[in-house]
């Protein structure tokens, strides 16, 4: 069961009763003179279009049901998952939270205050429908759309977002993403703080490595070394998740909007999964995505001053964790 379905048994059931018991299960026994799909049916359809490099037509078979049928159990399914989303992937609600958590990242490589590590996925798709290639080719030359995710130190995301062109940068990402506009609230103004590469600007709340021209001092070195060994967590979170839901590999939907909300559905499943400690071993494909360090204008403060902010905090921790 969980070589099809990649999930093991006590995890399904739970999202079988969960979908069952909601206003996505069409709760008609007869539709057109047939029997209703079940609600089983509903999430065993979904987990093997999700786990497996299966195409539509592959699934309504494996099913017997019509490929009609088959887009509409996967939209029920996907609406489900995104409307319980806001209760299973968010950051930490209190300051206790935030020091548990910063707790856990330190225990990693010693790095302190971490409540996050920020990184993008690329995530192969087909051409949209009505768009031109060239608007999704990323620097490998493939059609995606780029995955944000920000995870904890139990590779559990805590914010996604996702819909952009493969073609942005990372840090142009962050900026339309949603969670860069109140990012620094959460950190409470430089309290805490983020760990990204060096796609990512440097920010009192968002810390990045020091660029290594072969003049970094020991404390630099050894800054860096630790915010790797840290940030790392979030590669491995990417591996994880295409790892399970291999379907992530390119996506077939026509549509923007069908294919984000289906890579939201499984990183989803993902956090479920690790809540209810489904350890189905999985082979770890870590997802390193190196970006051309790019600086975007957050419009709240000069450019330079959000700069030498973040430089002087990444220089206090230095010292801090050399000694």
């Amino acid at each position: 069961f969980c070589r099809h379905f990649r999930l093991c048994p006590e995890t399904c059931e739970q999202l079988i009763d969960g979908f069952q018991q909601s206003d996505f299960f069409p709760k008609n026994e007869m539709h057109g003179g047939k029997s209703a799909v079940s609600a089983e049916k509903h999430i065993l359809s979904f987990l093997w279009f999700a786990g497996n490099k299966s195409s539509m037509r592959d699934v309504a078979d494996r099913f017997d049901i019509a490929i009609s049928t088959c887009e509409t159990i996967l939209s029920r399914v996907m609406n489900y998952l995104l409307s319980i989303a806001t209760d299973i992937i968010k950051f930490p609600n209190n300051d206790k939270e935030k020091d548990e958590l910063a707790y856990h990242f330190s225990k990693m490589s010693g790095f302190p205050n971490v409540i996050g590590c920020i990184d993008g996925s690329y995530i192969n798709i087909r051409t949209p429908k009505h768009k031109i290639r060239s608007t999704y080719a990323n620097r490998y030359d493939k059609t995606s759309l780029t995955l944000q995710g920000i995870c904890d130190d139990k590779k559990r995301f805590i914010d996604v977002f996702t819909g952009v062109t493969g073609k942005f940068h990372d840090s142009r990402t962050f900026t339309l993403s949603f969670i860069s506009k109140n990012i620094s609230d959460i950190c409470q103004n430089g309290k805490y703080h983020l760990l990204g590469d060096s796609a990512y600007p440097l920010r009192e709340y968002l810390l990045t490595p020091h660029k290594d021209y072969g003049n970094l001092t020991q404390s630099q070195r050894i800054y860096n070394k630790k915010l790797c060994g840290t940030r790392v967590c979030i590669e491995n979170t990417f591996g994880l998740l295409k790892s399970r839901f291999r379907q992530l590999m390119e996506l077939q939907f026509h549509d923007v909007k069908k294919m984000s909300k289906f890579i939201i559905s499984c990183c989803v499943l993902h956090n479920l999964c690790i809540d209810l400690k489904d350890s189905f071993d999985l082979e770890l494909i870590n997802e390193l995505n190196d970006e051309m360090f790019n600086i975007d204008d957050f419009q709240v403060m000069g450019e330079m001053e959000l700069k030498r902010r973040g430089e002087q905090k990444r220089n206090e921790i230095c010292d801090t964790i050399s000694q």
